[in-house]
């Protein structure tokens, strides 16, 4: 199902409305048409094959939110390449471990993001500067033919931490994100008229999937903004018309404490789908008197963003995260995996055309997490008489602060790397703004002694800024299980 692929799917919104604008790009102040974006994906194309990049290859970028990236999308959708956005937050080390796994002969990088590469060896792998190539110096009116390849073939490689630390490239192929984006325009009501604004991130399903490639699909306008800051969102909104855009909740706080705020209208907003973390219903109040509806989303990479969610019209303040999407299944099953009756607690099993066939090149953890079409989620829920989920908790321990997922073991590594430690346990612990943020508790070994900022530093030295610990505690000894393990459940109790 050729058709089903997204290069085709953009070639073909070219024929049906060229002149239409598909990106505007804030941080350039230029717009590029539906005829622009086929031909400057075309070019993108046509210089991945005068690379000689093997079809099945993945294609990295290491940006914010630029038109470039989505050249480089389309233009590896038409030649059967997988697409990469590398999260720009991570450290050095963090960007060469997803390149290496995705085993990726090309990286695009923005210049502002140049010293995150500096691990990547170029010996084995070619670096672009974004600044360096123009996709448009070769515009012609020749029609390139694409082998766009099959629905089930890999579109996107969105790379989450595991629990064991180790980068996970969770693959979207085109048909799920097809299906998404049939289930935004269905479930949300988007229009071609809709303005989206691209504020979160691409290398989360968030910033992609959300609404982004739906907007796309539908031929309305998407408006990109290279990185969210609160007060040039909001500006953004009011100046372009944006009628929806998917963020955290923690970046909806951001901009309601903006100190604009109070006196932005924001006329334009119709909805505004939130996820990642648990949103509290005084928040959505507070932009229903924008007249913008905030609905609740449940989601991950391996689903393709939301598989469960509000719908705009509906009771947003019901404390549930809504019903299922259009083309998503999903149940709940006890520990001893039968599904749990009405109003009981179970993990949430999510199943349909949205759910990922895998991870990239890892099948023992694809076949941890999915089973016989199959999304295990590892969060917990119940559903009420109504139909509505009802988020109760983690099945885990993985941290969720604001969008990212945190592995606790990976921190762990970098603590237990300094010689005075004996122990560590990493936790997540409330936090207003980030929902979670890392606690650490660290034992010393007997005699040596080990400070708050020889901690830090060890985790600057091989961490994303964000997956530093808040807060270190300082023990003599963690407590055991019977077995000699570390009791983590009893760690949280004590100090979470």
């Amino acid at each position: 199902m050729y058709f089903v692929n997204m290069g085709f799917i953009i070639d073909k919104k070219a024929e049906i409305h060229p002149d239409r604008i598909a990106l505007t790009d804030t941080a350039k102040k230029k717009s590029y048409t539906y005829y622009d974006l086929k031909v400057r994906s075309d070019n993108c194309a046509a210089f991945l094959m005068e690379k000689r990049v093997q079809r099945g290859s993945a294609v990295s970028i290491l940006a914010g939110n630029r038109a470039e990236s989505f050249d480089i999308m389309f233009a590896c959708a038409k030649v059967g390449c997988v697409f990469v956005p590398i999260n720009f937050r991570l450290s050095a080390k963090e960007v060469n471990q997803i390149v290496v796994n995705a085993q990726s002969p090309l990286v695009f990088y923005d210049v502002a993001f140049q010293e995150r590469s500096q691990e990547i060896d170029p010996r084995q792998v070619e670096l672009i500067d974004l600044e360096k190539i123009n996709f448009e110096i070769k515009k012609t009116s020749e029609k390139r033919q694409w082998d766009y390849g099959e629905a089930d073939d890999p579109f996107v490689l969105i790379y989450t931490s595991g629990t064991s630390g180790e980068p996970k490239g969770t693959i979207q192929t085109h048909s799920n994100a097809f299906f998404k984006s049939v289930d935004s325009i269905i479930d949300w009501g988007m229009t071609q008229n809709d303005v989206v604004l691209v504020t979160a991130p691409l290398f989360h399903v968030a910033g992609l999937n959300a609404l982004t490639l739906s907007g796309l699909h539908l031929g309305a306008r998407v408006v990109l903004q290279n990185r969210f800051e609160a007060e040039e969102t909001l500006q953004i909104i009011e100046e372009e018309g944006v009628t929806c855009f998917a963020v955290v909740p923690t970046a909806l706080r951001m901009m309601a404490n903006a100190p604009s705020f109070e006196k932005r209208e924001l006329k334009s907003l119709r909805f505004i789908p939130v996820g990642g973390e648990p949103l509290e219903a005084a928040l959505q109040e507070v932009y229903l008197k924008k007249g913008a509806e905030v609905v609740n989303v449940f989601g991950l990479s391996e689903t393709t963003d939301g598989a469960i969610y509000q719908r705009p019209g509906t009771d947003l303040l019901n404390g549930s995260v809504g019903k299922p999407a259009t083309h998503v299944r999903v149940k709940l099953v006890g520990p001893d995996h039968q599904e749990v009756a009405e109003g009981g607690a179970g993990e949430v099993l999510v199943g349909g055309p949205t759910v990922s066939p895998g991870y990239w090149r890892n099948p023992q953890k694809t076949k941890e997490t999915f089973e016989a079409g199959w999304a295990k989620t590892g969060d917990l829920a119940f559903r009420d008489r109504e139909g509505h989920y009802h988020m109760i908790g983690r099945g885990d321990d993985m941290i969720k602060s604001g969008a990212e997922k945190v592995s606790p073991a990976e921190i762990e590594r970098a603590i237990s790397s300094l010689p005075a430690v004996a122990d560590v346990v990493v936790i997540g612990i409330p936090d207003s703004k980030w929902g979670q943020v890392p606690k650490a508790i660290v034992a010393r070994k007997k005699g040596m002694k080990i400070g708050e900022e020889e901690v830090i530093e060890a985790c600057k030295r091989d961490l994303a800024g964000y997956k530093k610990p808040k807060s270190i505690v300082f023990v003599d000894e963690l407590p055991k299980t019977g077995s000699g393990k570390i009791d983590r459940s009893l760690v949280k109790k004590l100090y979470g």
